[in-house]
């Protein structure tokens, strides 16, 4: 395997197995930089923009950013393999031994360690190996703003670094060795007081007072000259002591112990959430004395910071020192995000560290929040965190202490680095919904209305924020009627009207529109488009379209909403969004999408929806896909259905949405678009019986094709409508439909308008006639073939071979099924091979080969269950029965009917249900 060796802490280098890895300078190394400095953690894309660009931005600096990541890529195998690229961001993985800054710092953890064991020997060793990572200014041979920013936040940890590792050996006496060493830091760094202070008390150990006074009026007259200033309180208590000649003197006191106690007030009126607040205890008891992590993540308005307040007060007399609580402000609509450095000053001043001795630089600020923290057992509650890297420099390290992060996004960089626990925070139960609402409105008015309440809560979706608002509402308005109130929540066009606040952090709205503005452009447009999609969850496939964009384009873009709990992955490769959310981007979709693209848009949704159901209708039935339609058009990504169980899941799955769309009136741009949709979910719906839709959306695609004047669009429908009769057993009202199809079949003078037709009259004959059953499907066969198309064909060549078997014309039909074995089986074709399968049995059943004919009914209902076709198993099943009785053995013959029976029964076909059940009163 490959070695890795890369160094910061000088001039940037890469190198594997020995030899260095050429990264060009400028941007990309910048970028490197950037990456490697923030290793293994999430950096965002905007970031990076940011950091590279500030405010002088070139045009689409997005993608300039990508390019250059592209080519850190193709610098090296494992640069590429160690860049992850996660939604929008990226993520640099690399090995503490292989990184010099965390070989750094992995040796600055280990001297805190051994400094509180009492090892202060080894501690000093320690951070001589951290400080010998450095190899100069860290990023010496790069320049730039954002650059500079690093290199001086790197160089003054090592500066702290420095005067630690001095501090332990002048307490471990080693002061003759020192003084040279200091006396040269002192010559580079002459006004930092520190270096001056530990130089003084090495000179006063070793016995030369006198220099150590002079190096203290030195300082003064340099600090006099060079700022206007005199040394600190503490330089001059030393010089005193000094002066004093006390034997032990120290530059600093041990700053007082404080017991803070920040928690805000709980929520007196929190509700539920039981299971979450007990899983939060068993990650606490799970810690059993090490420093534990759990992260509360959730959308907007869930209740994150009430549940994590409400815990912690729970739990707060398991921390004897204290308790400290930060708002991080990560989606506050009011003010910026908090700088983490901020945020550690106020701790540190919470936790009795006088402001003079709080560091300037970040990383010496986590070193003396982890020094003030060690050996306490504190809880600490960073509330609204936007990302892993605001939250990380605030995380206590000591055993026994406990942090617990709320935030918007998901955080996955505690989880991966910091082996955080996670409490995913789902909307509330129905039950704890309506026990949140009744404790604002009280009980006897929830009583007295109790059908209004549940309205209300349906409307507001279970979200703890709008429920809230709600019940304070009605709270301050007693004599309002609930009823009324329930019915202004579900008819009103605008929901955050009903549900608004004065106080914008409490507004849905605003809460909402501060994790979409910050959203970047690709997921902020696939935000506003899952306002327009009419089902309950979408793919990538369908947001794809929806965008034009690629799939990878809108898998990013998705991934990138879930991150912030705008969308949710509930199901493998299926996304939904929480109602109050999709009203929210429907307003924005509404308000910010120009008419003419909120038309393309829907357009592609359409064409989407039409290519997906006749790409998966192909793989259920033996068809011939949708007649007229043409390839999907630019921007439009059919769902990638690979194979029958897929086709059978996505229809599932979408069913009732392709139900919504078929029968929605749009535009006669569109009609036919919505024939189209229609003959693709006809035999999806054949298939289980499902007769009232089919009626519904058949006689939706005949209207459309009048619309269009689409002749062989309405034989079709017709057509299916007949086919409905048929199935519900109204014989006499297929016929006159058949005949209607008939007509339009003549008069349209197309062959296969007339096949269609003539399947129809084989069909119905097929009940009780099947001499004209098997003439209605030659006829059939004969128009199909003059149109050239196959597949009809050959599903009228079926009813030819079936009827054949039926009138004992086994040769014959034996012929059929075997030429239609060949053709379903080159490509396979599923749903043709088990209806085959069904025609062999027929006739082995004929011919007195029971077994075999058991066996083809065996494998025709295998294949019909797994492509969900109920109506067909049972088919099988029943003539399982047939074979059974013919053989001799009725008792299983009867079980086989009853089975039938049972689902016949269920899915309502009277016909079907009439011929079994005739079967079973002979027995």
């Amino acid at each position: 395997m490959p070695t890795f060796d890369v160094r910061i802490l000088g001039p940037l280098q890469v190198r594997s197995d020995g030899a260095d890895i050429a990264v060009p300078r400028g941007n990309t190394a910048a970028v490197l930089a950037i990456l490697l400095d923030e290793a293994n953690a999430v950096v965002p894309l905007e970031r990076l923009v940011h950091a590279v660009y500030g405010y002088d931005r070139p045009q689409d600096p997005e993608t300039q950013i990508q390019n250059t990541i592209g080519v850190l890529r193709g610098k090296h195998a494992l640069l590429r393999e160690r860049i992850k690229t996660v939604g929008r961001a990226y993520k640099l993985v690399i090995d503490t031994l292989e990184l010099d800054l965390l070989r750094c710092k992995a040796k600055d953890d280990q001297a805190r360690r051994r400094k509180q064991e009492g090892d202060l020997a080894g501690a000093a060793a320690s951070l001589r190996e951290a400080l010998a990572e450095w190899g100069g200014p860290a990023l010496a041979d790069l320049s730039g703003a954002t650059v500079e920013a690093i290199r001086r936040r790197h160089d003054e940890y090592r500066l702290a670094l420095l005067e630690r590792r001095i501090d332990l050996d002048l307490d471990l006496e080693r002061h003759d060795d020192l003084v040279e060493e200091l006396r040269q830091i002192v010559a580079v760094h002459d006004t930092r007081q520190r270096y001056t202070a530990q130089l003084m008390r090495a000179l006063h150990a070793g016995g030369r007072s006198v220099e150590a006074l002079e190096a203290f009026e030195a300082l003064r007259e340099r600090l006099s000259d060079a700022l206007g200033a005199d040394p600190d309180p503490e330089l001059k208590e030393l010089h005193l002591q000094i002066l004093r000649h006390e034997p032990q003197v120290h530059a600093e006191p041990s700053p007082p112990r404080l017991v803070p106690a920040m928690l805000p007030r709980a929520n007196a009126r929190f509700t539920g959430r039981e299971d979450d607040l007990a899983l939060l205890d068993g990650y606490l008891d799970a810690a059993d004395g090490e420093a534990g992590l759990a992260v509360v993540t959730g959308m907007g308005g869930v209740g994150k910071t009430a549940l994590a307040v409400r815990w912690a007060h729970r739990v707060a007399h398991r921390f004897p020192d204290g308790h400290l609580y930060f708002n991080l402000r990560g989606f506050d609509p009011l003010t910026p995000g908090a700088d983490p450095g901020a945020v550690l000053g106020e701790a540190l001043s919470v936790l009795g560290v006088e402001s003079h001795r709080v560091p300037a630089g970040l990383d010496e600020r986590i070193g003396l929040y982890r020094t003030v923290l060690a050996q306490r057992k504190v809880l600490v509650v960073l509330d609204n965190a936007r990302d892993s890297a605001v939250a990380r420099p605030l995380l206590p390290v000591a055993p026994g202490s406990f942090a617990l992060v709320t935030s918007r996004g998901r955080l996955s960089g505690l989880d991966h680095t910091e082996g955080a626990d996670t409490v995913p925070l789902d909307l509330l139960s129905d039950r704890d919904a309506w026990s949140l609402l009744v404790r604002r409105i009280g009980m006897n008015r929830a009583l007295a209305e109790e059908t209004a309440v549940r309205r209300i809560v349906a409307s507001c979706a279970r979200l703890p924020l709008a429920l809230t608002l709600i019940g304070a509402w009605a709270a301050a308005h007693p004599r309002f009627s609930l009823a009324s109130l329930a019915s202004r929540l579900e008819s009103t066009t605008n929901v955050f009207k009903v549900l608004s606040s004065p106080d914008l952090a409490s507004d849905p709205r605003s809460v909402f529109a501060c994790s979409y503005q910050e959203l970047g452009g690709q997921a902020a447009r696939a935000f506003r488009l899952f306002g327009l999609h009419p089902g309950p969850d979408l793919t990538v496939a369908a947001m794809a379209s929806l965008m034009g964009a690629t799939a990878a384009e809108a898998e990013a873009a998705l991934a990138e909403l879930a991150e912030v709990h705008l969308a949710d992955q509930h199901r493998e490769g299926r996304y939904t969004m929480h109602d109050l959310l999709r009203a929210y981007a429907r307003e924005r979709f509404t308000q910010e999408v120009p008419e003419d693209r909120r038309r393309e848009a829907s357009q592609r949704m359409l064409d989407y929806f039409v290519h997906s159901s006749n790409a998966a209708d192909h793989l259920l039935t033996v068809h011939g896909g949708a007649p007229g339609l043409e390839p999907p058009g630019p921007g439009v990504v059919p769902e990638p259905v690979g194979d029958a169980a897929a086709a059978a899941a996505w229809f599932r799955a979408e069913y009732d949405v392709l139900l919504g769309l078929a029968l929605r009136r749009m535009g006669s741009a569109d009609d036919r678009r919505v024939w189209q949709l229609a003959w693709c979910l006809s035999e999806y719906m054949m298939g289980r019986n499902r007769s009232d839709d089919l009626r519904a959306v058949q006689t939706a695609a005949l209207a459309a094709a009048e619309r269009t004047g689409d002749g062989s669009g309405q034989v079709v429908s017709v057509g299916y409508l007949s086919a409905v009769a048929i199935q519900i057993g109204d014989q006499e009202g297929a016929a006159a439909l058949l005949r209607r199809a008939l007509a339009l079949a003549d008069a349209n003078a197309e062959p296969w308008a007339k096949g269609f037709v003539y399947f129809g009259l084989c069909a119905q004959a097929g009940r009780g006639d099947d001499a004209a059953a098997l003439a209605f499907a030659r006829e059939s066969v004969r128009s199909f073939r003059e149109a050239g198309d196959e597949f009809w064909e050959y599903r009228a060549l079926w009813a030819v071979g079936w009827h054949l078997a039926q009138l004992g014309e086994l040769d014959e039909a034996r012929e059929c099924f075997d030429l239609l074995m060949a053709a379903a089986s080159e490509p396979e074709v599923l749903p043709g091979i088990a209806y085959v399968h069904v025609g062999r049995g027929r006739v082995a059943t004929h011919e007195g080969r029971y077994a075999d004919a058991l066996a083809h009914y065996d494998r025709a209902s295998a294949m019909f269950a797994a492509l969900e076709l109920d109506l067909a198993v049972a088919f099988a099943r029943e003539l399982t029965g047939d074979a059974r009785h013919a053989g001799g053995d009725p008792a299983h013959a009867q079980r086989d009917w009853r089975a039938a029976e049972r689902v016949y029964l269920e899915l309502g076909s009277p016909h079907e249900l009439d011929r079994v059940r005739t079967k079973l009163a002979a027995l």
